[in-house]
């Protein structure tokens, strides 16, 4: 029976290197091997490679908001569109406050901003631009008088994106300075005021 040693020398080769498969080379400092994974599981059990967060090309933001100048504060709501996939891009907004109130306000403007960390989760956002605002401010007689200015606006921003898996979601903070550049001919005198807004942006 010539096949038996031959079944016999198989057998003795498996058994010695079937343990060399579960052997990891020991660093020389004695550390144990650190083995690189850059994916994740998802609730398939299937391995998924890590995808950087998506980029969209605009987004919209809502959100609270507060307007504040030298006689009183109101709340309010503020609204934006940003378009721009990467670093800069342009804004249009809106802002209501106290609406139905006395001293109410709205406004409408565009500007064009810039991100200043492109990468990363979080944003530190600059824009500039001009707007235009329709708001009550007393007169010398103590009453209330609407009146409509040319204002331009510098906005400081943060935005954090949210760890949502494949939506380019945002929450933020900013302050808006405005400035009334143009009045109406006969209107009162308007002085500078500020807004702070608090909003969550989805991209699509």
């Amino acid at each position: 029976m010539n096949w038996i040693p031959s079944v016999a020398a198989i057998g003795l080769s498996l058994g010695l290197t079937a343990p060399a498969f579960a052997q990891f080379a020991v660093p020389p400092d004695g550390e144990e091997p650190v083995i690189a994974d850059d994916t994740i599981d998802d609730f398939s059990g299937f391995r998924q490679p890590r995808l950087p967060p998506p980029k969209s090309t605009a987004r919209l933001h809502i959100g609270p908001a507060l307007k504040v100048d030298e006689n009183q504060a109101d709340g309010g709501l503020g609204a934006a569109l940003d378009v721009g996939r990467a670093g800069a891009g342009l804004r249009l907004s809106g802002l209501w406050a106290g609406t139905g109130t006395r001293g109410h306000h709205s406004q409408y403007g565009a500007e064009l901003w810039l991100d200043f960390i492109d990468e990363g989760p979080f944003h530190p956002i600059v824009g500039a631009g001009a707007g235009v605002a329709r708001l009550q401010v007393p007169d010398g007689a103590g009453n209330d008088q609407t009146t409509t200015v040319g204002v331009a606006t510098l906005r400081l921003g943060l935005q954090y994106a949210l760890p949502i898996r494949g939506t380019d979601a945002r929450a933020s903070i900013e302050a808006i300075g405005n400035l009334p550049a143009i009045h109406e001919t006969d209107g009162p005198e308007v002085a500078p005021w500020a807004t702070v807004l608090a909003a969550v942006g989805v991209g699509f």
